[in-house]
Formats: structure tokens, sequence, C-alpha cells
């Protein structure tokens, strides 16, 4: 590795890299290269941290006075990769095709029992997404059928986490909700904020640490039915895939399948496999007779599924036409900016699938699905800034029709969310006429957002003359535990208390003309002033309150330097499109952006926090 990493790794730590991917490759037969360089050596400086050492020469020194603990260490650190809940969901869709033939097979054989095998299961999420699938269909295809998991990794650290079943509640959120069940308890106290798996599942499920280069020490000369050994080839040279894949599949019943990473295809390998779907095989011994086999050849490309994108945020729009592609087996044929919108178009636009949020204008998503969802209507999955954990509007998506539920992320990592999107939206296509009830896990996680202690709590809004009847319908959804607020406007100070006497009788607070820094502020009431009489003076003297800062449409680089020294704030900036959001002046500062339709929900979820 050194001679291509010299280049881009400091020089003291070319020979510390080496040696440790010396080390993980002879145990693990994992072959470490110039792709994988900054890798090793942000998890070796991690380790280093941890154990207190500065000097690589020292860690150099350590390495051989604890050779056995620290190999083991550092194969867990540098082979664990992430992963998460139903990942590359075109695997699950080739399972649930051929499902019913590898029962009758099963059955043929006088076993009752599917036996599945994750041979390189990381930290077990891959384990638990198959158990939570073969629960899910076995009770309805034929009860009577029940299934046991192996679930092995070379990385001891791994398999204890695996086996221990607890994940953060953010990943158990990424799970379709078909398959959440009533299959995971919520943490309570410290844990609060993580998720157990239930010994009804936990229960089919076996963990044990196994090298893929030795796995004939953990199976003996056990047979599944199913073999998944996904994301881990490419640690490893050509002969050795080919030699674990001919290792793994001599593990496999006759008319079993296997799966490999959908970018590992095993094209090229001498291998006795015939393809059956995108890196899904089965032995190329299998007989034309095969059920399995038979119902293998419908397994095509998917289906190119077509989505109508609901949302009032163009950034938004843009972005999930980036994840909803062809080449992913979605095309974005038709988008609207509320529920009228898609009323409307729904009208002329045939399509499979709807993307939904909540928070828009004229029309908002619960009480379009109010309106509109019956059984003809397309299957919707909610894409929205408010948290699924908010009873009053998420769950009431839910009740009125919502198949799924995903979170919206920041606008800067939509597209590192784009799988679980693909994955909700798969899984919701396939199992349409199946409505999900609501999961343990949301009923236990269900919450309003009350803020408490307002009078020690702080909003502020930038605005303009123009967002008047915005600031209307903002207030207007706000309930009575409300801080003081605080409406800036830039360059309107001689017209603001003319403003307020205009306006106040259209607000649902009482609506303030600000004027003199002393004026004592009050939880419940809106105050109108001048940015550049005020600002200063404000931030200043309300630094220690938690604050949100709402900004409607552009404003002035004085103005975003001004907010800028405003440290600890929630900054939400509105949505103002991709390239003006580039442009805008705070953003570099932002918390997020937003459509201005989700601001209340949003400011009011971060001060009940604080």
């Amino acid at each position: 590795m050194s001679a291509v990493a010299i280049g881009t790794i400091s020089s003291d730590f070319v020979v510390v890299i080496d040696k440790v991917s010396a080390i993980v490759h002879k145990i693990s037969g994992n072959r470490l290269g110039e792709k994988q360089a900054y890798m090793v050596e942000t998890r070796i400086k991690k380790r280093m941290i941890e154990l207190g050492i500065r000097e690589a020469s020292d860690y150099l020194k350590y390495i051989e006075q604890h050779f056995e603990n620290e190999s083991g260490i550092l194969v867990g650190l540098i082979t664990t990769h992430h992963t998460f809940f139903f990942r590359e969901f075109p695997h699950f869709e080739i399972l649930k095709k051929i499902l019913p033939d590898l029962v009758a097979q099963a059955k043929k054989r006088g076993d009752k029992t599917l036996k599945i095998w994750s041979s390189a299961c990381s930290r077990g999420q891959e384990v638990y997404s198959l158990a939570m699938f073969f629960e899910y269909y076995l009770r309805e295809l034929d009860p009577s059928m029940s299934f046991k998991i192996l679930g092995t990794d070379i990385d001891d650290e791994s398999v204890r986490v695996a086996n221990n079943g607890v994940y953060h509640q953010n990943e158990i959120k990424e799970i379709p909700m078909n398959f959440l069940g009533n299959h995971w308890a919520k943490g309570t106290g410290d844990i609060s904020m993580y998720a157990k798996v239930k010994s009804s599942l936990k229960s089919k499920c076996e963990f044990k640490t196994g090298n893929l280069l030795k796995i004939a020490e953990v199976v003996k000369n056990e047979k599944f039915d199913v073999i998944f050994c996904r994301n881990v080839f490419i640690y490893f040279e050509s002969f050795q895939v080919e030699q674990i894949t001919k290792d793994l599949i001599s593990h496999l019943y006759a008319d079993g399948v296997f799966f490999s990473g959908i970018s590992e295809p095993l094209s090229g390998l001498k291998l006795d496999v015939k393809p059956i779907g995108p890196s899904a095989y089965m032995l190329k011994l299998a007989t034309t007779q095969s059920p399995v086999l038979k119902a293998s050849t419908q397994i095509l490309s998917p289906e190119i599924l077509k989505v109508m994108c609901v949302d009032d945020s163009p950034s938004i729009l843009t972005l999930l036409k980036k994840v909803l592609t062809k080449d992913k087996g979605f095309e974005v044929v038709v988008t609207a900016i509320n529920g009228i919108d898609a009323m409307e178009k729904l009208k002329t636009n045939k399509v499979d699938l709807i993307t939904l949020d909540i928070h828009m204008p004229e029309m908002d998503g619960v009480s379009y699905l109010e309106k509109n969802f019956n059984k003809s209507h397309p299957p919707v999955v909610i894409i929205s800034s408010a948290s699924r954990s908010d009873s009053d509007v998420a769950m009431k998506a839910l009740k009125f029709g919502a198949s799924d539920y995903i979170e919206k992320p920041a606008l800067n990592n939509l597209e590192e969310r784009g799988e679980e999107i693909r994955t909700k939206l798969r899984s919701v296509a396939q199992d349409y006429n199946r409505k999900p009830a609501i999961s343990s896990f949301d009923k236990e996680n269900q919450r309003h957002f009350v803020i408490s202690n307002p009078e020690k709590k702080l909003r502020v809004m930038l605005a303009s003359i123009s967002d008047l009847p915005r600031l209307k319908t903002f207030f207007s959804s706000l309930d009575t535990s409300q801080p003081s607020t605080f409406v800036f406007f830039e360059g309107h100070g001689e017209i603001l208390e003319a403003i307020v006497k205009q306006h106040a009788k259209d607000f649902k607070q009482e609506l303030v003309f600000f004027d003199k820094l002393d004026m004592k502020i009050e939880p419940n009431k809106i105050y109108f002033m001048d940015f550049k009489s005020n600002f200063s003076n404000i931030s200043k003297k309300y630094a220690s309150f938690p604050c949100s800062v709402l900004v409607f449409g552009n404003v002035s680089a004085h103005a975003s330097k001004s907010v800028a020294e405003w440290k600890n704030v929630q900054v939400l900036l509105e949505d103002l499109g991709e390239k003006s959001n580039k442009t805008h002046p705070m953003m570099a500062y932002s918390t997020d952006v937003v459509p201005a339709t989700s601001f209340a929900y949003m400011s009011c979820r971060y001060l009940s926090t604080k």
C-alpha cells in the first residue's frame, strides 16, 4: 500500500498502515489497497486515541507487545462495514417470489423449518431483516412452517452487537412499516433513543464468530435453503472470492438460492451456478423441473414504477428526481406542489406510487388523504419533515391511508437516504393489498410537542412586509404554549407601527410594536421591530435563551452576518429552490432548509426539546 498511499497519507503513518493491513489480510483474507487507505488510517487513529497513544511508532510497539488481542481488535475495526436494515431490497423481492417453492421443497424433504445463513452479517441488521421478512410472509403462506437464521461474522464485537439486538431508533425507522410489526421494544431511561428486538423474533436467530476462509469450522456439514454473502467480496481477490463462494454453495440444498452483493456479481468465476436474478444464483445441478427454478424464470429486471411526488419544496422535488431514476426502477412522471394540485394532476396521470409531504399550502398532506384516499387510489408514502413520533400528524396520515412514512432528511443528505426511500416505495408497491398496522414501536414513541417554560425561550423571524399573509398562517397554526416571537423587518422601521395597528386583528396572538429595549416581553405575543435598530441589542440581551430563528426569503449580507454571530440557535431557511439556496448568504449558518410551511412544526419541535 505504501507506494500508492505515501502521496496522500502522512509518511509516519505509511508503515503502520502497511503493518495493520498485512495483519488484517493474513487473518481475514481482506486485501486492502489504495481505495481503503484513508479508511484504514482514520480507524487506526481512532484506536490510538482510545489507547492514549500519539505517535505511530509507539502504536507499532504496542501491536508487537499485545499482538494476539490487538490483531483481533484491528480485524474488527477494519472489516466492520456500514450496513442497514433491508439493504438491497431487490433481493427480498426475489425471495418473496420464490418463497412458496422454497417452502414446497423443504416440505418435500420432510422439513418444516427453512434454514437461512447470513455469512457476513456484520452487526445483525441483515439477519433481523431476514427474520422480519420470513415472519411476515410465512405466517400467511404456511403457518405450519418456521425458519432459523444463522448469522456469522469475523468480528467478535460485531457478533456481540448483533446478538444483543439493540439499535438506535433512527435505524429502526428505516425498516419498511409492514415488516416492523410488534418485533421491537422501545428503550427506557438512558436508552430511550434505542429499541431492542423482542425474543419472539430473536429466538429464531443465532450468531457466531466465523471466518469466511474457514467456514467449515462454523457450519460443519449443515445445509441451507438460502445463503447471503453480500457486500464483502470487494475486499477479497478474485481467486479468494471463487474459493469462498465454492465453499458457501457447498452448503446449499440442491434447490437453494445464493445471494452476493448487487455490486458484486459472480460472472467470470468458475462456479457451478446459474443466475436467476441480480446477484442471485442457484446450483447448476438443480433440475429443470425444480419449482424454485421455474419460479425464478419470472424474475426479470425490476419493473419501472411511475411516481408522482407531491411537495411544496422545489429542492426536495429536484432531489427526489435524482433518487428515483429509471436505472433504480423508478420514474418521476409528474410533480405537484400541494394536495389540490395533486388532485388535478392525478386525473390525467396514471401513477403506481405517490410520495406526499404533510406541511403544504392550500391543502396539506393529511387533508388530502382524508378527502381523497380510497381503495382505488395509488399507494402513498409520506416524506415529511414532521417527526414520525408526532402522533397528531404522522399517525393521522397513516390512519387516513398512507402505507409508510419517511422522515424527510436535510437537503444535504437526501441522496444518501435514497436507498431508504426506494426500499420503502418498492416494499409498498409489492404489498399494497396488505395495509400495515401501526407498529408497537410507533405506538410507544408517540408524543405531543409541548414547549415548557415558554417565558424562558424565544422565537425570531426575519421577514418582509410582503410576507404578512404567510406570517398570519404561521401563527394561526400554533397552540397557546408559545414563547415570545420577535419579527424583524429590514428597511421598514418608519411604517411598522402603522402596520401593527392595521393588521393586529388578523393575528391569533396579540401583535405589539416594539420600540423600547427595556419593554417587558411576554409569551404568546408577537413583537414587530426594525432589524437595524434592534437586532444587535436583542441578540445580546437574550443570548442565553434557547432560540429558533426562521428566515423568510432572502436577506441582506449584513443581516446574515448578524444572525451568524448569535450562537447555539436553530436557523431555518425558507427553501427557495436548489439554485437560489446555494447563493443564499445564510446557507453556511443554517440548521436546515425547508419550505416555510414547515417552519411552525420544526420550530416547535426544536423549542420543545430545550
